[in-house]
């Protein structure tokens, strides 16, 4: 890399480490013990010749680890709006992709807008970091749901109430992240499974990937989970939202 681009690098705000070769990684946050489980989950995946989408990508790491995976296409979304350092833009994506020389396309789009925005549905959906964010996010899974081929894949991790049987949600951040405004939410396991079982999405393996507060039992979770189509168990009216995969009982 040249002294320029090293000296351009230094000088930007980057949220993620991204592995740029010849041993230069970018001064993202310390977050390798959340980040290295993630990378190995993804490794147990096939992404070759798959169409995938990065969720909420900021500078873009999980996009290019799933091109390195061999996926066939990756897109990446964010709105700069929502980033707390918004005035950059998107220039840290932008010399990740040019410096890894990536075919990643990028789309500034919100998970609410994504059927408006892609027509072709994707193999996988990478949401890392991004549903505890959400206003409504049952909203926002069903939103993927629907650009999510049936037989397709979701990898999600996201913030976690630990150590309860109970199917609750917490909507107060500061019973969360106290120091941080940009929470919405954080599930229980049981509620979080049946939240995606309910958006058409069936966890195939899910793990405990961290514990943050052991005072608040507040962690981090990754889910795969498998989009499918079927019966609507328990709910006598199907979510508008989610229509065109409901199965209505006895037929």
């Amino acid at each position: 890399m040249r002294k320029e681009d090293m000296e351009k690098m230094n000088n930007m705000k980057w949220y993620h480490k991204i592995d740029l070769g010849d041993h230069i990684i970018t001064p993202g946050n310390e977050w390798d013990h959340l980040w290295n489980p993630l990378k190995e989950y993804m490794k147990r995946v096939d992404f070759s010749n798959k169409r995938v989408l990065d969720v909420g990508c900021w500078d873009g790491l999980w996009s290019f680890e799933a091109e390195k995976l061999g996926a066939r296409e990756v897109w990446a979304i964010d709105l700069n709006s929502q980033r707390s350092f918004s005035e950059q833009g998107f220039e840290t994506f932008e010399f990740a992709k040019k410096h890894l020389e990536s075919k990643v396309h990028y789309k500034e789009v919100s998970v609410y807008d994504l059927e408006d925005s892609f027509r072709e549905p994707f193999d996988i959906v990478v949401c890392f970091g991004v549903l505890y964010h959400l206003r409504y996010p049952q909203l926002g899974l069903a939103r993927i749901r629907n650009i999510l081929k049936t037989g397709g894949m979701l990898l999600l991790e996201t913030a976690l109430l630990l150590d309860t049987p109970d199917t609750i949600i917490q909507t107060d951040y500061r019973e969360i992240y106290p120091i941080d405004v940009s929470i919405w939410n954080a599930f229980s396991e049981p509620a979080l499974l049946r939240l995606l079982e309910e958006s058409y999405l069936q966890p195939e393996e899910h793990h405990v990937i961290l514990r943050q507060d052991e005072e608040r039992k507040i962690g981090r979770i990754f889910v795969k989970a498998q989009a499918f189509e079927g019966k609507h168990y328990h709910h006598y009216f199907p979510d508008p939202f989610l229509k065109k995969h409901f199965i209505a009982l006895g037929e």
